[in-house]
């Protein structure tokens, strides 16, 4: 096959499915599309069958792939990670085990904290000592650094993070170190904390180093693997999406992998933001719900929220066990495990519970027949009604509504004395209370009102639940888009290239050097540097560098971040100034007289994508007629409600209350009481009423 330069295509690899979409990246028009089961085994054979499919409808190798992936976040997650050591200063062996004062659960008498990724006979401690200024105070000595080779070669450790106190400062002895482990030790993964987190908090620092080391054979390996099958293939290059919604080559991300712990549900939320400017809504609620989680995350006023940092894999069972902090950008997304394979079980109490255990891809929900026979939401569903057995949108699966049935039975309705149509509804009530608490996390929790926000409903459970959560958190209207199943793989393509550098500066304002802020930006811009030439992007590309600078109060535990961009913007009044206004408007006052001083000084490079923002015309088949379907509504009564084809829809048309909507990949509920209508660009809006 030949190579077609304006083809593209995205790629979501989650914990059910394998999304992929084919865009003319000139156009934005899609051009083929697919969904296949995971294979959670080996994540890189899903894709590259994929890939496989899509060149074979379309006779075209595509020029470039996007892919958002969980592999490093499953890694970590599963504990499958590497055999990680650490290499810190003498003296600062256990920061990873002593974490914070702040506990997950105040009054629990009996904490279950997460545990270290490097445990403790396999962190050693490097006889040297950097000063908070960059000023060494103990020397590295080379028979030090022989001996830590030494113990790291006894003892058969995969990866090395080394993270050295004040290394943010001075990274020499860091470099010297890293260095001779790489060279005494080939084919060991080494991450240093200087290369990838800048910043002050030793223990932030140190986890954030960690965690890279730890997934990173896992994602280096699965990233190289996709890599030479496309350029097999005749794929020019691979593109991920990053935590922060951005783009990055192979080469960062085999580099830097703890900037992709988020990367599948970011891309959802970028394509939620280009939605919104698509479509005129400046302020929506991305809701992704698949076949292993759900996500939330906002979009104000046109752009993603964006934290500095954030905690991976913070809650197992339903429990807030600390996790592993990550000093990183991330778009801010509440995850939760609730998704479509998510099983429902009973407690010891014979109460219903629901996930966050998932069927994943194997063996899935009972009703596709490969080996599950435990019931899941999907399950449920299908026996309510509101999922066809020829209306699921994945060639490989048919849909088996009796085995879905069985287990229902067999583990919920008949221990519990109810009908099977009953105990499906508890399913659902269940899992869409759990996805309402995530939403009000998302925003109430936040500060933001929910009513100002549009709902987008996503992945292809999403539609189905859309409209129960928004009527239940008070959101006025949600908007589905069109191949809403596909969602994140549409997403993935939309991200501009971008990296975020940081580097600690505490200093006062007043006592600033402008000139010397200047020399320490210029650093930064350097490291930015060796970032944007690993990118290879294939076409012209024009970076903009951004500079900000983190500000605070002398005293204060946290800061806020405002542009110093033009002339004259690291002037110390200036800073002070702007700084002091941002504080009265997020928090609604000053302390006058009170000393400012800079935290941190911050660099986003970032080069707009290289694809247009998908504009996809509804294909429209007027010839297919609705038709009817029997739901159950509360468990115990049943209807007959329409059932229509999404892609037989023309702009401008309205559905009324209780409906479906079947599309590719997903099902749409419209509840009693609402109305639908379809958009000139043939996204649906659902106006939600009150119930």
């Amino acid at each position: 096959m030949t190579m077609r330069s304006d083809i593209v295509l995205g790629i979501d690899v989650g914990g059910t499915f394998t999304d992929l979409v084919a865009v003319d990246r000139v156009t934005g028009g899609i051009v083929a599309t697919a969904k296949l089961p995971s294979t959670p085994a080996d994540p890189a054979l899903g894709a590259i069958a994929g890939v496989d499919r899509i060149m074979a409808r379309t006779g075209q190798a595509p020029s470039r792939v996007f892919h958002g992936t969980t592999v490093g976040t499953n890694a970590l997650i599963e504990r499958e990670g590497a055999r990680t050591a650490l290499v810190t200063t003498k003296g600062f062996r256990d920061v990873l085990a002593l974490r914070r004062q702040a506990r997950p659960r105040l009054y629990d008498l009996r904490p279950r904290v997460s545990e270290p990724l490097a445990p403790r006979e396999l962190r050693f401690e490097a006889n040297e000592r950097v000063l908070h200024d960059g000023t060494i105070e103990t020397a590295l000595m080379d028979e030090e650094i022989e001996r830590i080779v030494s113990l790291l070669r006894t003892a058969s450790v995969e990866a090395v993070a080394v993270s050295l106190l004040h290394a943010y400062a001075n990274d020499a002895h860091e470099r010297q170190l890293a260095e001779a482990i790489a060279l005494a030790l080939p084919g060991v993964f080494v991450t240093r904390s200087s290369d990838i987190a800048r910043e002050h908090r030793e223990y932030e620092r140190t986890s954030t180093t960690t965690v890279n080391a730890y997934i990173g054979p896992a994602v280096s390996r699965y990233v190289s693997h996709l890599d030479r099958r496309l350029a097999e293939r005749g794929v020019a290059g691979l593109a991920i999406t990053k935590s922060n919604g951005g783009l990055t080559s192979a080469e960062n991300a085999r580099r830097i992998p703890v900037h992709l712990i988020e990367s599948g549900p970011a891309a959802g939320v970028v394509a939620t933001a280009a939605l919104g400017r698509s479509e005129g809504f400046s302020h929506l609620i991305a809701f992704d719900m698949g076949g292993t989680t759900a996500k939330a995350g906002v979009v104000a006023n046109g752009e993603p929220r964006l934290a500095p940092e954030f905690t991976a894999d913070r809650f197992v069972d339903g429990r807030d066990v600390g996790g592993y902090p990550i000093l990183s950008p991330v778009i801010d997304i509440i995850e939760i495990g609730a998704g479509g394979g998510s099983i429902a079980r009973l407690d010891r109490a014979g109460v219903v519970k629901v996930g966050p255990e998932s069927a994943g891809a194997i063996p899935g929900p009972a009703v596709y027949a490969r080996g599950g026979d435990r019931p899941t939401v999907t399950d449920a569903h299908v026996v309510l009604g509101h999922i066809a057995a020829d209306g699921f949108g994945s060639e490989d699966l048919r849909l088996r509504p009796e085995l879905a049935e069985a287990a229902i039975a067999r583990h919920i309705a008949e221990p519990l004395g109810w009908t099977v149509h009953r105990a499906a509804q508890g399913i659902l009530r269940l899992a869409t209370a759990s996805m309402a608490e995530m939403v009000r996390l998302s925003t109430l929790r936040r500060g933001l009102d929910p009513r100002d926000f549009v709902l987008v409903a996503s992945g292809g459970a999403g539609p189905l639940h859309a409209t129960e959560i928004a009527r239940e958190v008070g959101i006025p209207k949600v908007v589905v888009p069109l191949h809403p199943g596909l969602f994140s793989a549409i997403g993935a393509m939309l991200g501009e290239r971008r990296h975020d550098l940081v580097q600690t500066s505490v200093q006062r304002v007043a006592a600033a050097d402008p000139d010397q802020l200047q020399s320490e930006f210029a650093r930064l811009e350097e490291r930015a540097q060796d970032l944007v030439r690993a990118e290879r992007i294939d076409h012209e590309c024009h970076w903009v560098l951004e500079r900000k600078v983190d500000l605070r109060f002398a005293g204060q535990l946290f800061q806020l971040t405002i542009a110093a961009d033009g002339a004259g913007a690291l002037a110390p009044a200036g800073l002070e100034t702007r700084f002091r206004l941002r504080h009265g408007e997020v928090y609604g006052y000053d302390l006058p007289g009170h000393e400012v001083e800079i935290v941190s000084l911050r660099l986003i490079a970032r080069a707009p994508g290289s694809v247009a923002a998908a504009v996809i015309n509804p294909e429209i088949q007027h010839s297919r007629a609705v038709r009817h379907r029997r739901i159950w509504s509360d468990g115990s009564t049943s209807m007959n409600i329409q059932v229509v084809a999404r892609a037989s829809l023309r702009p401008g048309a309205t559905i009324e209350g209780p409906a479906i909507i079947e599309d590719f990949g997903a099902t749409i509920r419209v509840l009693d009481g609402q109305t639908a209508l379809v958009r000139n660009s043939g996204v649906l809006e659902i106006e939600v009423g009150h119930g």
